[in-house]
This record gives structure tokens, sequence and C-alpha cells, in this order.
């Protein structure tokens, strides 16, 4: 399937367009900018990228044949992410208006054109889900949402408390681990203000339980709700249910992009390593005693690479494991001693 355009079709973009040259550097536009103009590559190379507090979080490069800025256009919203030229470039740049009537025309210049953007649609329609197991996975996974300021601003003139988890946390630790590890349960979501932990098991996977902190550490509450189910075999039935799907998409009438990625993802699950969660949740303690950005909320699971975490000044973050000792160390000072 074409992903480029060819030589002959850029030059026919010349009909309904204009050239423009950047040098290496140039902005060609901004996040937040009115969303006006498509850009064709010609030459050279661009960059997208997002500014993340500080730090310029580059999305990808595009080449000759490329072209970007066109969703936006066509939803008729501003820029969502920034370009810049990272070499000398030529762009044929369409406004909204030609880029309509370029669309709406015959021809195999606009059907190629319109192949590559409902493939991307499709392609962005699974990357916004933020945690989706076929979608960002692996090391160096940090993503921050941010919440509403004025959360930050009165973060520390708010009192602090000791919650229904703080007065058991310790003994809580050690059953999450079993959980775990030892039993049934593939996920925990643990809210430090309300007390409440929601935990998935592996034999109910499409629902959710929820149970105060303070029966969780009664062995007796645990072995009523959670029967012990070794780690590997709760990975091999998740193994067992991702083939079953597998199988049915011959009669589901989904894309077949779609179909490709959850393939490869079924194809190549890992469960996150055991060692990961006990990291994670042997941190727990430390987390909620920072004088100032305590944790209030955590999630975790065996099915994904990533952490979801919310502290007490405002947003989350979704952290990969591989990651977790560094996010901790950079934004609140928590160096790793294990």
């Amino acid at each position: 399937m074409d992903s480029k355009l060819r030589p002959e079709q850029l030059q026919q973009l010349h009909d309904c367009g204009t050239v423009h040259t950047y040098q290496k550097g140039d902005m060609v536009f901004t996040e937040g900018e009115p969303a006006d103009n498509v850009y064709f590559i010609e030459r050279g190379q661009c960059s997208v990228f997002l500014h993340e507090f500080t730090n310029r979080v580059e999305i990808g490069q595009l080449g000759c044949g490329e072209f970007f800025g066109e969703m936006a256009v066509l939803n008729q919203g501003k820029r969502t992410a920034s370009v810049t030229a990272v070499s000398d470039a030529t762009l044929t740049v369409i406004n909204r208006d030609a880029f309509i009537t370029l669309l709406n025309a015959d021809g195999q210049l606009s059907d190629t054109i319109k192949r590559i953007i409902a493939r991307r649609t499709e392609e962005l329609a699974l990357k916004e889900n933020l945690l989706t197991t076929t979608g960002i996975k692996g090391n160096n996974l940090q993503i921050s949402i941010k919440g509403d300021p004025s959360l930050r601003e009165t973060a520390f003139m708010r009192e602090r408390y000791e919650s229904l988890v703080d007065k058991v946390l310790p003994q809580l630790v050690i059953k999450l681990k079993m959980l775990m590890l030892e039993r049934c349960v593939s996920e925990v979501f643990l809210q430090f203000n309300s007390g409440e932990i929601r935990l998935t098991s592996i034999l109910d996977p499409f629902n959710y339980e929820i149970h105060p902190a303070n029966k969780l550490i009664d062995d007796a509450y645990l072995d009523r709700h959670f029967p012990v189910l070794a780690y590997a075999e709760k990975a091999r039935l998740i193994h067992r249910l991702y083939d079953t799907l597998a199988a049915e998409f011959g009669d589901l009438a989904l894309p077949q992009n779609y179909k490709d990625v959850f393939q490869h993802h079924y194809q190549n699950w890992q469960p996150l390593a055991q060692e990961e969660i006990v990291k994670v949740i042997d941190k727990l303690p430390v987390l909620r005693s920072i004088p100032d950005f305590y944790l209030r909320n955590m999630g975790i699971s065996m099915t994904r690479d990533a952490i979801r975490m919310q502290f007490n000044c405002d947003g989350t973050h979704i952290i990969g494991t591989q990651d977790y000792s560094r996010f901790l160390a950079d934004n609140i000072g928590l160096q790793d001693t294990a």
C-alpha cells in the first residue's frame, strides 16, 4: 500500500499550492496555532514534536513524499504538535479549501492521499488510548496528563491526614504482592483517600471488584475471594484468551491494519516481570510518606508494562516499569537504594 507520494505526484501538487523553502532549524508551525495549511515534503526532513514541561519530545521524522498537518485542517482545529525542519527542506503548502478540493477530485493522486489519511486515522485511534496494550509500550515511557491547576496551587496548603490505607499499609504491601504473584489477581488499583482497592481477577477479566483495604490484610478474607493461582498459570490463560480472540478475526468486519496490530500484540505479549511488580509495590510506603508530593493512588497490571500514579499536586503520570526508578529520582528526588 502507498505510504508516500511519488515524485510525479508531488509535482502535480504545484498546481494547487505554493512551494516554500525552509532552512535547517526553521519552524514550520507551532502547537496551538490555527491550522490553515497542509504541508507536502518535496525535499529534506521535518521533525514533529511536543513540549512536555521543559522537555522536547519528538514524535517522529518525516521525509520526501510524506505530508503533515492534514488532521487539524480537516477537523478545523488547532495544531496539536510543532514541526521544524531538521535539514534544508522544500515543502508544497496547500491551504484548506484547495486541499478539500483536491481530496474531492477523481484520480490516483487523490486516492493515494485519502488512503494514507484513512490509515493514519485508524492508527491514531489506537494510539490515543494511552494505555492500549498495542500502543505505547517499553522503556522510557512517560506520559503526564495535567489536572486542575488549582489543585497544584493549593497542594501545600491542604492538611494531610492518615487514611484507612495508611493505617494498614505495611501489612497491605505484603498482601498486594501475594495477590499479584500467587493468587488470581491480575490488576490492582489502590486509592489511598477512599481506602478502596479495585482488583481484577484473571478468572473474570472483563470486570473488577472493589474491596476495602482493611479487609485485604485478612488471610481468611483472601482465601474466600482470591484463590491461589501461580503467575505462570495466569500468563498462560491470558495467552489462551488472546489466541481465541485472534481466531475470531476472520469473521469480524475490522480494518486490516487493526487486525495486524492486534495480532502482532497477541503473538508477542509477555506478562510484566514479577520483580517489577515487587519493586513497584515495595515503594508504596515511601511514596506515601514524602513530605510534599505524596502518592494519592496507583495502578499496576501484569498485562502491561506501565504504572499509573497520581500524586497530591495534580494530574496523572503513566510510567514504564523500566523507567520507574529514574522517574522517581528526577521528579521527587527519590533515589533507588535497592
